[in-house]
């Protein structure tokens, strides 16, 4: 059963990625990324922990593996059954924008995020240098993380618009990619590289049609999939200032990044550990959450205990076993600092095996994005390209970042200026004759 488990979670995600790879622009949809980071990053641990599957309880890795691959398949029926639909005119994906007050969003938004990047950075380094942060640092993080949004608004008016000699969008957008370009090259961030391929990529097919060569993608991911199971060497040879930057990018090049996929294969790796432990504490000892996990995670996230009290922020969350604790106590296995468990974990932790539900949900939200983004939505595309590396994390890391958080920080911190940007329904009656023919694709006015 072990066996069969393991050949049935590939297969699936095999299938997914060959499906997808085959039509022309297919790859852009959202199964061939989930199925790209699930061969790449948790299927060479799977196999290793094959090899050693003595280490884990009876049945907890057949059932394990089972259960990833009904997520699997139910992010797929998700992604597909939204896709198929006709959008409609009347959603709120539909509304159309002012591109002057575009402009003005986009920039505020901008300005605003990095303002708080400087505040954040000018913190004393003993808070920077905190292994986890509080306080003013997650305050100023929060608060800059909006400059992503900026630079999207102003990236995707940009291409739309045409003029490619736009100084004043290339003043924003410019410090803007090199700041992203930073995070994930010299910081080694594997979420900023998996943005930095999503923001520009993915929105030069939505906005301009350009489709990458299928063999340069395919190049592409490879090396990315060997890069992300060695992110900590390459973190740690790009972040050693003591060296000059081109001694850096020198040992970086010359790193062997293939060893830690070929330990992944034999020994597996801490995150899967986890998963298949955690899981299998939630199945033995009955402890689901039923969505409690989520709801403490919005809690942490979005309740500011500097506002509102921490007493009053503890009194919102939902008392819950420390599931660490109980795999501890049950089998005597102890998470590694730093590593996570799966989106797979928490999502069995809330509903038993109707977990599956989270995974459709996260498929049904992103083909729904898709289907309003080739449509011609600008909300559509901003979501679906922002939201990305987030719905790809549901994988590797949780399931509450595309279900709840992005989602909770777009309307709060973004929604309200796109609102005043947007053109009244008279407006639109009295320009759609000027309208120019891209602008007729995507559902934004350009004057």
């Amino acid at each position: 059963m072990n066996l069969f488990s393991l050949i049935l979670y590939g297969a699936i995600n095999v299938a997914m990625v060959v499906w997808y790879l085959r039509g022309k622009g297919r790859y852009y949809q959202f199964p061939f990324w989930a199925g790209v980071i699930a061969l790449g990053w948790f299927y060479p641990m799977a196999i290793g922990g094959y090899q050693n599957v003595y280490i884990f309880p009876d049945d907890a890795y057949s059932n394990g593996m089972l259960f990833a691959s009904l997520c699997t398949a139910g992010l797929w029926f998700g992604f597909y059954w939204s896709k198929r639909k006709r959008p409609l005119a009347s959603s709120w994906l539909a509304m159309r924008f002012n591109s002057a007050r575009l402009f003005i969003v986009g920039a505020a938004l901008s300005v605003f995020g990095f303002y708080f990047y400087w505040k954040l950075w000018n913190l004393p380094e003993e808070m920077l240098a905190e292994g986890i942060w509080s306080g003013a640092t997650t305050k100023y993080l929060f608060l800059a993380n909006v400059f992503k949004l900026g630079f999207l608004i102003l990236w995707l008016r940009y291409l739309i618009c045409g003029r490619w000699w736009d100084v004043k969008s290339l003043a924003f957008l410019i410090p803007s990619l090199i700041f992203i370009l930073t995070a994930a090259l010299l910081r080694g961030r594997r979420a900023e590289m998996m943005n930095l391929v999503s923001y520009i990529a993915v929105s030069l097919w939505f906005c301009k049609r350009m489709i990458i060569p299928r063999g340069l993608i395919i190049g592409g991911l490879m090396g990315g999939l060997i890069l992300v199971n060695g992110i900590g060497t390459y973190r740690s040879i790009m972040m050693n200032t003591d060296l000059s930057l081109n001694q850096r990018v020198e040992m970086a090049w010359d790193a062997d990044y293939l060893v830690y996929l070929k330990q992944g294969t034999h020994q597996s790796g801490n995150e899967f550990k986890n998963y298949i432990y955690r899981r299998q504490a939630y199945a033995e000892e009955n402890i689901y959450d039923y969505g409690g996990y989520q709801w403490n995670r919005m809690v942490f996230l979005y309740v500011p205990a500097q506002v509102f009290g921490a007493a009053f922020k503890e009194s919102l969350q939902i008392p819950l076993q420390d599931i660490r604790t109980v795999v501890d106590d049950i089998y005597g296995f102890e998470w590694h600092t730093g590593t996570v468990s799966t989106g797979y974990a928490d999502a069995f932790g809330s509903f038993w095996w109707f977990g599956v539900i989270n995974f459709m949900l996260i498929g049904w939200i992103m083909g729904t994005l898709y289907r309003y983004a080739l449509s011609g939505s600008f909300l559509a595309i901003l979501f679906y390209v922002y939201n990305l590396t987030s719905a790809m994390q549901a994988i590797t890391h949780e399931t509450d970042q595309i279900l709840t958080s992005t989602w909770i920080y777009f309307f709060a911190m973004a929604f309200p200026a796109l609102f005043w940007a947007r053109l009244r329904p008279l407006r639109i009656r009295e320009h759609v004759g000027d309208m120019a023919p891209l602008s007729n694709q995507l559902n934004y006015h350009s004057e």
